[in-house]
């Protein structure tokens, strides 16, 4: 089991879409029972979503492509190099390197990191810049957590998004007995993927950081699930929206 330290530092990777299949296994492990990282995900995962969202295209300088490229390909030259002389890095330094040691300066990383990703697109000759568009999917209570209110956010064609929930009673409540609201997303073939747990933050409000492609799926829903989850739905359904219609 991770570290909270370590979950901060793969959170903030996860942010950006630069995180392992196994390194991913491994947060979402600690994630299941630490409300706390739930949180600080959910926190990166919100920044990193909406700052693309807020960039005004503009039309880049022919010459910034030239520069980007050369700067790019000298970068990858001195990083083969380096590869060639020295030891394989663990995992926990491969994130490290690219991201500050602090918890907030982690967030201003993802957030830049994700700017830059979106900042521009040349398409044939005229290099116009596309902007991404968010998407938001509401989502409606069942009847038990009938004040329950929950909204979906991410953006077409990325695999970050972001899930919150209020009016969401304790699971414990729900169920009568210790458990956690375990997120799925549901295909077209009625077969459910455990996406992520829902957090509780210090206002009441729920949080989930899911790491998906929304396109590939027609509904999202939260049961209630035994501590540590459950590989398919067994609990009591919560809140559901369908993503077919988004």
């Amino acid at each position: 089991m991770i570290s909270c330290q370590d979950a901060d530092v793969l959170a903030a990777a996860l942010s950006v879409g630069s995180l392992g299949g196994g390194d991913e296994e491994a947060l979402q492990q600690h994630l299941a029972g630490c409300a706390d990282c739930r949180r600080v995900t959910g926190e990166y995962m919100t920044a990193a979503a909406r700052l693309p969202l807020a960039l005004e295209p503009v039309a880049a300088p022919p010459e910034l492509r030239g520069r980007l490229m050369r700067a790019v390909y000298a970068e990858a030259g001195a990083a083969a190099a380096r590869r060639a002389t020295s030891k394989p890095a663990s995992w926990w330094r491969r994130v490290w390197g690219g991201v500050p040691a602090s918890r907030g300066w982690t967030a201003v990383a993802a957030a830049a990191a994700v700017a830059v990703i979106g900042f521009a697109t040349w398409t044939g000759t005229s290099r116009q810049v596309t902007a991404p568009k968010s998407v938001s999917v509401a989502l409606v209570a069942t009847s038990a957590a009938p004040q329950a209110r929950g909204q979906l956010t991410y953006t077409s064609g990325g695999s970050q998004a972001v899930l919150n929930v209020t009016g969401l009673p304790g699971p414990a409540a729900v169920a009568g007995h210790s458990a956690v609201y375990e997120v799925w997303l549901i295909g077209a073939n009625g077969v459910a993927v455990a996406a992520a747990y829902l957090g509780q933050g210090p206002d009441g409000t729920w949080s989930a950081a899911i790491h998906e492609d929304m396109a590939a799926y027609t509904t999202l829903a939260a049961t209630v699930e035994p501590i540590g989850g459950s590989p398919q739905p067994t609990g009591v359904k919560v809140i559901q929206g369908s993503l077919s219609s988004a």
